[in-house]
């Protein structure tokens, strides 16, 4: 016996979800990395190259 093939609506809820958990999984380590970028020094922050004032949107750029 083999299994049905998957309906075409089942294609696209599967691919729907796994859209959907992407953004969640994306979104939650963007959440982390600010909360951890956020209690770093200045100082290093400076020795990555970067200034507090753009955390933001270092973060915003990677998230696409």
């Amino acid at each position: 016996m083999t299994a049905p093939k998957p309906s075409s609506f089942h294609q696209r809820l599967i691919h729907a979800l796994r859209g959907w958990r992407r953004r969640v999984v994306s979104e939650h380590r963007a959440r982390a990395d600010l909360r951890h970028l956020r209690g770093m020094s200045d100082h290093e922050l400076r020795d990555l190259g970067i200034g507090r004032s753009e955390v933001p949107a270092l973060l915003d750029r990677h998230r696409h």
